[in-house]
């Protein structure tokens, strides 16, 4: 078993992310009880209080669950529902919405080209509902709810694709993707109506080339727009 010895720097963290390791490459199945908060302290090293506070935070995540009277088992997961629930917060910096930029352009243009070619008419339907909840959010003047239903226009063209890696990627980076999405909206106002329509259109006459190429384009003008204002501010 891989347990390391404690460093008495920041005890409780340390064991909370050995347990969560050990956790997420297999050393208990799930279904499998784990060992007792006396049996882990040993191994440890540290008190039952530090290993009983590390036990609730994997509770919390959702990776285990405690049975009274029985102890701590490994908990039961779908995989695809619980992927976010294994990684640590990102931390992405000042830099953070250029970084988002260039994750979109691979990410999102290549998905808005795998749409066009999979997408059926329901998934259509769906876009053209959410566009039409942008412009209505645009007309009030609703920026929240505006990057709310933007966002969700990119998430839904990831769903077309079929493509449960795309998917479950977008999910598991969702609220990166909201906290940037509110900062361009806040910033550059609703311009993403217009690279929104042409794009829908492009999926909807399934031309793959022009869906990626407008999705590619409407990305390159956020990145743009955060180029020239750096610049403004180094200046």
């Amino acid at each position: 078993m891989g347990i390391k010895p404690i460093q008495r720097v920041h005890v409780g963290e340390q064991v909370f992310e050995q347990l969560k390791k050990l956790l997420i490459q297999g050393e208990w199945k799930q279904g499998e009880k784990i060992p007792s908060e006396n049996e882990l302290a040993d191994m440890f090293g540290v008190s039952r209080i530090t290993i009983r506070q590390a036990l609730q935070k994997l509770s919390t995540l959702g990776l285990i669950e405690t049975k009274l009277g029985e102890g701590s088992f490994v908990k039961k997961v779908d995989v695809g529902d619980n992927m976010n629930l294994l990684i640590p917060t990102v931390y992405l910096g000042e830099n953070s919405n250029m970084q988002v930029f260039e994750f979109r352009e691979i990410i999102d243009a290549e998905a808005a080209g795998l749409a066009a070619l999979r997408a059926d008419q329901k998934g259509i339907e769906r876009l053209r509902e959410i566009l039409d909840q942008m412009i209505d959010s645009a007309e009030k003047d609703d920026s929240k709810e505006f990057a709310r239903q933007d966002l969700e226009f990119h998430m839904q063209i990831g769903k077309m694709t079929g493509n449960s890696l795309i998917i479950q990627t977008n999910h598991i980076l969702r609220e990166i993707l909201m906290e940037s999405m509110e900062d361009v909206i806040k910033r550059m106002g609703y311009i993403g109506v217009h690279y929104h329509e042409l794009i829908l259109d492009a999926i909807e006459k399934r031309d793959r080339k022009r869906a990626m190429d407008l999705m590619r384009e409407h990305i390159y003008k956020n990145m743009e727009y955060f180029e020239d204002e750096s610049q403004k501010k180094a200046e």
